[in-house]
């Protein structure tokens, strides 16, 4: 079954129903819609192995065409597909020796730095040493905790959604993420830096905030 792809509508949930019916036209719009942040995220989960990354989006949309039918709604639509995304990068990992890069959420969260650093004005020759430190401090953290930090701050979604694609608790996420910006501005503020001396009160106030300040397992 194909549908009119004039009349296709736009809506996830609808185009799940096509997929589940059978609907190529469906699939075609949905790989559309997610493409760049999938690749992007699964880029990342296998180490910056661009050819690896393409086998496994193309897996990836493959199971969302056999498990369309499956889906139950217990979670957004987007979710479930990170979900399945996170999952096929993980085998497709231990699959093939891979050289771990980083470089994705590096750039993404060194360019946004002043998103989580707030209130940061630093000249321009501070943000390049910021640039150069953080991107040192992001690669000290754990894979546990740069996943958390690369689903939340670059791809949006909750703690709670994260916590669905990662197979952990939501509380076990607010932890992850409450120890990696704490241990980000520690890091900042250990080399003297401009904007960790002006924001780090900032900083750790709004991991509190968006943490929750529990003691689950990093």
């Amino acid at each position: 079954m194909t549908g009119d792809d004039g009349n296709l509508p736009t809506d996830d949930h609808a185009l799940l129903a096509r997929i589940s019916a059978g609907d190529e036209e469906a699939l075609k719009h949905l790989y559309a819609a997610y493409r760049q942040r999938l690749w992007r995220y699964v880029w990342q989960q296998v180490g910056g192995d661009a050819e690896l990354a393409e086998e496994v989006l193309q897996d990836v949309f493959l199971a969302i065409w056999d498990g369309a039918r499956s889906f139950q709604h217990r979670a957004a639509i987007s979710t479930w597909i990170f979900r399945i995304a996170h999952h096929v990068a993980a085998n497709a990992v231990r699959s093939r020796v891979h050289h771990p890069a980083g470089a994705s959420l590096q750039e993404s969260l060194v360019t946004d730095a002043t998103t989580y650093l707030p209130g940061a004005q630093p000249s321009p020759e501070d943000q390049v040493v910021e640039r150069m430190l953080l991107t040192e401090a992001i690669e000290r953290l754990a894979p546990k905790h740069r996943q958390v930090l690369e689903l939340i701050f670059y791809h949006g979604f909750t703690c709670e959604e994260a916590g669905q694609i990662l197979d952990a608790p939501t509380g076990t996420i607010k932890s992850r993420l409450s120890y990696a910006r704490k241990a980000l501005a520690g890091y900042l503020t250990s080399n003297n830096t401009a904007i960790a001396a002006n924001n780090k009160e900032a900083f750790i106030h709004s991991a509190s905030l968006e943490a929750g300040e529990v003691s689950y397992d990093a």
